[in-house]
């Protein structure tokens, strides 16, 4: 593929997705949504260049500049975590703005749309993901992969669901509704025995700057909310081979 796919990120964070993205060499980020103001200040320091946005409630729909190949989305899991006991899932006012995305993704028609989210999402809200992007028109693949898979010293499992236009996802059908239908153990353990191969030394000190920014505690509480950028280059080389096999 000789022109790199765009890709826009909603709930963007630190970037981690984007950089996981861009280091497979087929992507390229052209805009950004992200409301936090620490967050803000690594993507513009990383992303100089980038458009960027900071409500997904008021993000513009004109098509045009906002145009993209592939949308990434790694929506709040405080209402899905399983750190609140009786969260209301999709149901609550911060993971709720799923849906936002949604309506994103319903008006910019990208080919492709990579969701992350906390493991608990397997029986706390998967069905419903599935769902609506299957009444879009989109085929969905998950997997739970930890940052263990790819030489993180911890687990850190998270669900990561890549969805395609016009049916170019391995599911090949629509309409995969029911979690129990879907997330059994054997699927969910489908990257586990990463856990325990090479690791990464641990970074011997968290100091008070990072790349040139202040701010500590803010740092560490982005770190926590981020996506190793190796699993996300993974999956972008997954989706690279598909949509490069689409388009043959």
């Amino acid at each position: 593929m000789s022109k790199k796919l765009r890709v826009g990120e909603l709930f963007a964070g630190i970037g981690g997705i984007g950089l996981g993205l861009e280091r497979t060499g087929g992507f390229e980020v052209v805009w950004q949504v992200e409301n936090n103001d620490y967050a803000t200040k690594v993507l513009e320091k990383n992303w100089p260049d980038v458009t960027r946005h900071d409500d997904v409630c008021t993000f513009p729909l004109e098509k045009g500049e906002w145009d993209v190949d592939l949308i990434t989305a790694g929506f709040p899991c405080q209402d899905i975590s399983v750190a609140k006991q009786r969260g209301e899932g999709l149901d609550g006012k911060r993971s709720g703005l799923f849906y936002e995305v949604v309506r994103i993704v319903d008006r910019l028609r990208p080919a492709a749309v990579l969701l992350e989210n906390v493991s608990a999402l397997l029986t706390r809200g998967l069905d419903s993901v599935l769902g609506e992007m299957a009444s879009l028109g989109y085929d969905a693949e998950w997997h739970c992969i930890p940052a263990a898979h790819v030489g993180a010293p911890h687990r850190r499992d998270r669900i990561y669901i890549m969805a395609y236009a016009n049916g170019k996802g391995l599911q090949g059908q629509r309409g995969l509704a029911k979690a129990s239908e879907v997330c059994t153990q054997e699927k969910v353990g489908l990257f586990r025995s990463g856990v325990g191969q090479d690791q990464w030394g641990i970074e011997p000190d968290v100091g008070r700057m990072a790349n040139g920014i202040p701010r500590r505690v803010d740092r560490l509480k982005c770190l926590g909310n981020a996506v190793v950028p190796q699993v996300a280059q993974l999956l972008g080389e997954m989706m690279l081979t598909r949509l490069e096999a689409e388009g043959e």
